[in-house]
């Protein structure tokens, strides 16, 4: 029951911390912290009754969604929202809730490493249909030059396919559509970032978290490096107090969806690619 009542809450907290993320690309301390305190609160509470290696595996879900999150974050794919609803993730859900076998979900691999795969493969998706989004929305022109061999390397590939039974076969297909479709994606994301989600903010419009890739100076004090994830309230301050009216931004594709698409999926079907 309690796993049941965690699983709803996850999924209608990402749905909600979603909705959020797409209309003003942040996730309030609010939901990503509170879902935190409320897993481990329900966590504490089913141990009691049910033994306390329940516990352990919320510890073990924690630290492996841990350090995805730190290597997403500090890598600049996530914001801190992101960040923290996945370590709420790997404490409400460390294993799949055994309430829910009657969706007959795929279950042959680590529960964990099914939600992180899933999420991975909708956030390549979905990242992918933004970026078009975008493309077409603000009518870039863009010069798609063909890689003859990437083309070459997809033919190999579907040649190859024939020679193995089907379930193979359409993962090698699968794969060589990616590699003729990626030198095109790599262009398209390229421009997207440098043509749209790249541009100037006024300070007294920054947020904490939000990416400034440049670095600010004042003299040869470093008041912000652009290697940092994201800047901070206290650095936001600093750069107020300094009179400094804008600064270069690169603005992040929400990726909440991406991470919802991925748990509720995971609860629905199971692993999608085993």
């Amino acid at each position: 029951m309690f796993d049941l009542i965690l699983a709803f809450v996850v999924v209608l907290v990402l749905l909600i911390s979603s909705i959020i993320d797409i209309k003003t690309r942040e996730v309030p301390d609010e939901l990503s912290l509170g879902l935190i305190i409320f897993a481990v609160i329900l966590k504490v509470i089913q141990a009691y009754f049910s033994g306390w290696g329940i516990l352990m595996a919320s510890l073990i879900g924690f630290a492996v969604f841990l350090g995805i999150s730190l290597v997403m974050y500090y890598s600049r794919q996530w914001g801190g929202g992101d960040a923290k609803l996945f370590m709420a993730i790997g404490i409400a859900l460390p294993y799949f809730p055994e309430k829910l076998s009657f969706l007959n979900p795929n279950i042959s691999a680590n529960f964990l490493l099914i939600i992180f795969i899933n999420t991975l493969l909708f956030g390549f998706v979905y990242g992918m249909g933004y970026i078009t989004y975008l493309y077409y929305k603000n009518k870039l022109k863009i010069k798609f030059k063909a890689k003859r061999h990437f083309l070459l390397m997809s033919i190999a590939l579907v040649i190859a396919s024939l020679f193995f039974n089907p379930e193979l076969r359409i993962l090698i297909l699968i794969l060589a559509l990616i590699v003729l479709v990626y030198p095109y994606l790599i262009i398209l994301t390229r421009e997207v970032e440098k043509k749209i989600l790249t541009y100037r903010m006024k300070v007294n419009k920054l947020t904490e978290g939000d990416w400034i890739i440049k670095d600010v100076k004042i003299g040869n004090k470093l008041i912000y490096s652009r290697k940092n994830p994201g800047v901070t309230k206290k650095q936001i301050d600093l750069l107020k107090k300094l009179r400094i009216k804008e600064v270069l931004v690169k603005e992040g594709i929400p990726f909440v969806p991406a991470i919802f698409l991925g748990v509720l999926s995971s609860v629905v079907f199971g692993g999608i690619l085993f």
